[in-house]
């Protein structure tokens, strides 16, 4: 009989329903383990979660109250009679302890958290993440927080996250195409005010395309108005469901965040074979790009070789081959990883 292994998580735009729902649509999975899905705040999960199986149980909150909800999952997990749960949030794996230790079940606790320490979200509970039995770290860098933590090393299993292997090729241009998708903030994790600022000093022909939406979109838009070298060579494409089905060119993904969980978007840019300049932040990017291979790492705060980096695109005095760039991510494709996650699944449920 397949052991039975519910995930408990929010479901909502972006990369964390990319992997949940990966999770749940592989077969090799499927025909290893029997999955349920508990979706811990209120969602309207149909069209996030369209082909899932059917053989997927879905438990979806009823209540936009947090302590409802809380007391729902203690409830919940009362009753419960799995193997395993799988649990992507900090405060649920405390109710799943307790419930756990006042009802002696046999569960067994698995962290899969998806952001860094440094995320002011989880920042103040990631010690909670102790109470897990075992871990499932996205990054390295995510692994050595847990450590920090306290936890033991042979309690965290470093998966990473999945990509998807792509055979279309997006290729360099000229004048050169920088590109970055993701969440607009000028300030705080993404940190666009002071990329924008590095851009402004370039000399020669360049273009920057900006695909994504967030808080300061308005702003945004006003920073590149007021700034004539901004204003010529800026464009903000605005939310896009699937950008990489519309850039057509592109010599480089620039990602200047002050902390990630894994940098998925540098992995999807380096399957289309485009190479990628970020932060050495905590944490993620170090696992993904191998400098002078991929890309370029500079450390938090150094603009100068940020600038150097930029230029050097401008300039044509960069040699990335595509081909290259695909095959440095091979550890992440899909195929590595399910074999990955499902033999460490094996050994701890």
């Amino acid at each position: 009989m397949k052991k039975k292994i519910d995930i408990i998580c929010n479901i909502e735009p972006g990369g964390i329903t990319t992997v949940v729902k990966h999770l749940l649509t592989s077969q090799s999975f499927l025909q290893t383990f029997n999955f349920s899905l508990y979706i811990f705040k209120h969602s309207n999960y149909t069209e996030a979660l369209k082909n899932i199986s059917q053989h997927v149980k879905i438990n979806n909150a009823t209540s936009t109250s947090k302590l409802k909800n809380m007391q729902a999952l203690f409830n919940f997990l009362v009753h419960y009679d799995g193997s395993a749960l799988i649990i992507l949030g900090p405060l649920q794996i405390i109710v799943a302890k307790l419930v756990k230790l006042i009802f002696r079940k046999k569960y067994v606790i698995i962290s899969w958290i998806q952001v860094s320490q440094q995320d002011p979200g989880i920042k103040n509970k990631f010690f909670a993440l102790k109470y897990a039995d075992y871990h499932l770290a996205i990054s390295t860098g995510i692994k050595k927080e847990l450590e920090q933590c306290g936890v033991p090393a042979n309690r965290i299993k470093v998966v990473y996250n999945p990509i998807e292997q792509q055979a279309k090729t997006i290729s360099a241009t000229e004048p050169c195409k920088f590109i970055y998708i993701g969440r607009i903030t000028l300030d705080g994790q993404k940190n666009l005010r002071l990329l924008l600022q590095c851009f402004a000093r370039l000399h020669g022909r360049w273009q920057f395309d900006v695909f994504g939406s967030g808080k300061d979109d308005a702003a945004l838009a006003e920073l590149v108005k007021q700034n004539p070298k901004l204003k010529d060579n800026v464009t903000l494409h605005g939310w896009t469901e699937d950008p990489f089905a519309e850039i057509k060119n592109a010599n480089a993904l620039v990602l200047n965040s002050n902390y990630e969980g894994f940098g998925m978007v540098l992995a999807e840019a380096m399957s289309y074979g485009i190479p990628c300049i970020s932060t050495d932040c905590p944490v993620g990017p170090s696992d993904i790009i191998k400098p002078g291979v991929n890309g370029f790492l500079y450390q938090l705060g150094d603009y100068a070789t940020l600038n150097s980096d930029l230029q050097s695109f401008v300039n044509g005095n960069v040699d990335f081959k595509p081909q290259v760039i695909k095959e440095s991510i091979d550890f992440i494709y899909t195929d590595e990883y399910d074999k990955r996650l499902l033999e460490t699944l094996k050994k701890i449920v």
